[in-house]
C-alpha cells in the first residue's frame, strides 16, 4: 500500500511538472513594451476604433486616457451598439469637447454577424488612419501609448501588432476567479511561436489589436471572421495566414483592462467565449478541466488526503506538498506581473473550481444550441 501511494504521488507530481513546463514553455519570448514620449519623427495617421454597447462604467475613463495622448496625429471613433445605460450621451459629450472624438452609429446586426466584430469592422470602414488600433471599451491608456505602439510596429516591421494588458481586479470575485482563468489562459499563449514568421501559429487579445490599413482590407478584416465569438485567435490567424507579420506583446506598462466588475459579470462573459477560447471542442474543454484541476485544486487536496487515508509520512507529505509550491510560485509571479493582492493566495483552489465550472457551463450552453449571452445579444450556435 505504501508503495502504491507513493507512487502514485510520483506520477501526480510529474504530471503537474509536465503542465507547469508546457506553460513556462509557452511564456518564453514575453516581453513589455515600454512607455516612450513622442520625438519628432515620420509617422503614420492612427485611427483609435471603440466598439462599446452599454459600456457606462467605462467609456468615460477610456475615453480620458484617450483624448491626450502625445502623439500628433489620430482619430477616435467610438462605435455605439445601440447602447441604452447612458453610453451614447457620454460619447457625444466627449465629441462636442474633443475633436479627435467621433461617434459612430452602429447599424441594425445583421444575422450572422457577432456584435463587436460588426462595431470594429463599421469603424474600420469610418476610419481615415494608415493604421488602426482596435480597442476595448474597458481599457485605460498610458498617455504614450499610442506613440510606444507605433514605435513598436515600425521596428519590427509588424502588419499586425497585438497587446497583453494589464489587469484591474478591485471585488472579491474578480481576484478570486480571475486569476486562475489568466493562468489556465497562459497555456494557450505560445508567445514564441506567435512571433515566429515561419510557424503557423497565431494568437491576439482583443482588447489590443493593431494592424495596417492596408493588410486590414486584404484580407477582409472583421468581415471575414464576422460569426467568431473569439474574434481575435481568428482574425490573428486570419493575417498569418495570408503571409502576413503578426507579434503579440506585453502592454501592462501602457494599456490596463477591467475586464469584469462583480460575479453576474464574469460568470456571463466566460460562458459566452471560454469554450472557443479551449479550442471549441470537447476534448480541448476536457483537456483545460484536466489542466485546472491538477495544477489549482488537487494541490491543496492530496497532502489533506493523506491524513485521511492514514499514509501521511514524512517522505510522503514533502512530496505531496511540491506541486503546492509550485503553483503557489506561479501565483506569485503573477501577482507582481498583474499587481495583484496576495492575500488572495489561500483562494487558488475555489478560483480554480470556478474556472472548471465556467469551461463546463460553457461547453453545455454551446451544446444546447441555447446560444451564448454577453450584453442583451445571443449568438447561437449554428
Amino acid at each position: 500500500m505504501d508503495d502504491v501511494i507513493f507512487i502514485s504521488l510520483a506520477v501526480y507530481f510529474i504530471a503537474v511538472f509536465i503542465f507547469i513546463f508546457l506553460s513556462w514553455l509557452n511564456a518564453l519570448g514575453y516581453k513589455d513594451i515600454e512607455p516612450q514620449p513622442y520625438l519628432e519623427r515620420e509617422h503614420p495617421f492612427v485611427s483609435v476604433v471603440i466598439p462599446s454597447r452599454n459600456e457606462i462604467d467605462n467609456i468615460r475613463i477610456c475615453l480620458d486616457s484617450l483624448v491626450n495622448q502625445d502623439y500628433p496625429d489620430y482619430e477616435i471613433l467610438v462605435v455605439d451598439g445601440d447602447s441604452t445605460d447612458g453610453t451614447r450621451e457620454i460619447i457625444k459629450e466627449f465629441s462636442s469637447k474633443h475633436p479627435k472624438v467621433k461617434l459612430v452609429e452602429e447599424k441594425p446586426l445583421p444575422k450572422g454577424w457577432v456584435g463587436k466584430s460588426f462595431a470594429c469592422y463599421q469603424g474600420a470602414l469610418a476610419a481615415k488612419g494608415d493604421w488602426f488600433l482596435f480597442i476595448d471599451a474597458d481599457t485605460r491608456h498610458n498617455p504614450y501609448m499610442i506613440n510606444s505602439v507605433m514605435l513598436a510596429v515600425q521596428r519590427g516591421n509588424f502588419d499586425f501588432f497585438s497587446l497583453m494588458t494589464g489587469q484591474i481586479m478591485e471585488s472579491f470575485w474578480e481576484n478570486v476567479i480571475l486569476p486562475n482563468v489568466f493562468l489556465w489562459f497562459g497555456t494557450r499563449f505560445p508567445i514564441r511561436k506567435v512571433n515566429n514568421a515561419q510557424s503557423q501559429v497565431a494568437r491576439a487579445t482583443g482588447q489590443f489589436i493593431a494592424i495596417k490599413k492596408e493588410v486590414y482590407f486584404k484580407t477582409g478584416g472583421h468581415e471575414s471572421i464576422k460569426s467568431k465569438v473569439v474574434e481575435d485567435f481568428a482574425f490573428s490567424h486570419l493575417v498569418k495566414k495570408a503571409g502576413f507579420r503578426i507579434a503579440i506583446s506585453g502592454g501592462r506598462k501602457i494599456v490596463s483592462t477591467r475586464m469584469y466588475r462583480n460575479y453576474n459579470q464574469i460568470i456571463e462573459g466566460f460562458t459566452k467565449n471560454i469554450f472557443f477560447a479551449a479550442g471549441e471542442n470537447i476534448l480541448s474543454t476536457i483537456y483545460a478541466c484536466g489542466y485546472v484541476f491538477f495544477t489549482q485544486i488537487a494541490p491543496f487536496i492530496v497532502p489533506f488526503s493523506l491524513f485521511f487515508v492514514k499514509q501521511a509520512d514524512i517522505p510522503k507529505i514533502l512530496l505531496s506538498l511540491l506541486p503546492l509550491c509550485v503553483i503557489i510560485i506561479m501565483r506569485l509571479q503573477l501577482n507582481r506581473l498583474l499587481n495583484l493582492s496576495n492575500k488572495y493566495i489561500l483562494t487558488i483552489p475555489v478560483g480554480g473550481m470556478f474556472t472548471v465550472f465556467l469551461h463546463i457551463n460553457s461547453a453545455i450552453t454551446y451544446y444546447s444550441g441555447k446560444g451564448m449571452a454577453w450584453k442583451g445579444r445571443k449568438y447561437v450556435n449554428n
